[in-house]
């Protein structure tokens, strides 16, 4: 136990090593280094060039059979004999297990593909929310700035005789509020980053770069959406896989064929007929028909993969209409969103600003008491606050939406 949280602590310090020595990264390198390096899409990869190697595997042929006999076949003498026996099964048979691998073949290529567009959605919501984090901490860091000095003021007030005990301790209690959420939020950036780097996978631990948090593109709602290509694509590809298995059961129900050859030795002619004195060697060949009469079974096994190709008819229109939905959803929400940033925009900061400067003038010409001030004050800073929380949730939103049009 011991020894486990040596372990977990060195892996701490490490850690909060790298951290400190950050290279700031644009989204679009983020993405162009996660698809170069992700574990799962690596593994992705891995699992298209695994079907690829197993395409050829549907010209397997039945073994050869080899069999030998000895003993005494027609006289008193020992004769011997050994057979070789194929069987064929019919081109339907061999085409249709050929189409069921590359149907899957090409799932694997498009799963990679659906893989890249979740992880690209990962990391994008990642990334806004560092630059969520690292707006929030410029606002406490405003804020902590605004009830250190008022803290001073404060206690330089107290020792005058100005003020009491209440005004002291209130703005040293702001002032530990503030620094208690910087405090959190430097933690919450550290799983953040985590996630960020883990999702890229290299050497180098990277941050955000400070980009465009409020500036993100708006959008406009697409009434003909009918969901995102990507995805639709892989649904349809099930489809076919189902359908392929489909036609390979179906093909177990052709006739096979069977090809054999014998060879025999023979000494004289019946039980006590000495007169050939040495052997000779017969041959024979042997050409048959396997007809799968008991095919219950088989029939059995065509009627469930009837409903598995069902199944995958309806998670294909199950999976439209869930993104359709999603989609109306989002955009929804986004719209609703849009409206209190547009807002808070247009004139919350602006009257968050101007509560500020004016309890600001208003307490230093005593017009105001220090409980009036700092309710003032925290309006103000929670307009701000409220503004930053907006327009992460609404960056969230057209990520998604982007997300869900993305060709």
């Amino acid at each position: 136990m011991k020894q486990l949280i040596k372990i977990i602590t060195a892996f701490s310090v490490l850690f909060t090593i790298q951290l400190k020595a950050q290279t700031p990264i644009s989204l679009e390198s983020a993405y162009e280094k996660a698809f170069k390096n992700n574990l799962n899409l690596k593994n992705g990869q891995l699992r298209i060039d695994y079907q690829d190697k197993i395409k050829k595997s549907y010209a397997v042929v039945d073994p050869l059979n080899i069999s030998g006999e000895i003993g005494q076949f027609v006289s008193a003498y020992t004769d011997n004999k050994f057979s070789v026996n194929q069987t064929l099964r019919l081109p339907g048979f061999y085409n249709s297990q050929k189409q069921v691998l590359m149907e899957e073949w090409k799932n694997s290529m498009l799963n990679l593909d659906v893989q890249k567009w979740q992880l690209k959605r990962e990391i994008a919501l990642i990334y806004n929310e560092l630059n969520y984090q690292t707006e929030k901490e410029k606002l406490l860091l405003r804020t902590d700035s605004i009830y250190t000095n008022y803290y001073k003021r404060a206690e330089l007030r107290l020792k005058k005789g100005e003020s009491n005990i209440l005004e002291k301790t209130t703005a040293e209690n702001y002032r530990s509020q503030a620094e208690i959420q910087l405090t959190n939020l430097k933690k919450d950036r550290e799983v953040s980053l985590y996630q960020f780097n883990y999702l890229i996978n290299d050497e180098t631990m990277y941050s955000n770069e400070n980009s465009n948090f409020y500036e993100m593109n708006g959008l406009t709602q697409d009434l003909n959406y009918v969901g995102n290509p990507i995805v639709l694509k892989q649904l349809e590809q099930q489809k076919a896989i189902e359908l392929a298995k489909l036609n390979a059961e179906k093909s177990k129900l052709l006739p096979t064929f069977n090809i054999g050859y014998n060879n025999s030795s023979m000494y004289g002619t019946g039980a006590d007929d000495k007169f050939y004195e040495r052997s000779a060697r017969f041959h024979s060949g042997m050409i048959g028909v396997g007809i799968p009469l008991f095919n219950g079974v088989q029939k059995s096994l065509i009627e469930g993969q009837k409903i598995n190709q069902l199944i995958a008819e309806n998670n294909y229109e199950f999976g439209s209409r869930n993104l359709k939905n999603q989609y109306a959803t989002l955009f929804g929400a986004y719209e609703k969103l849009k409206s209190e940033t547009d807002y808070y925009k247009s004139k919350g900061l602006k009257n968050a600003e101007t509560i500020v400067k004016t309890a600001n003038r208003l307490y230093f010409e005593g017009e105001i008491n220090y409980l009036e001030w700092s309710i003032l004050i925290n309006q103000s800073l929670d307009i701000q606050n409220k503004f930053i929380d907006t327009q992460k949730l609404l960056n969230e939103k057209i990520i998604q939406l982007n997300n869900l049009t993305q060709q």
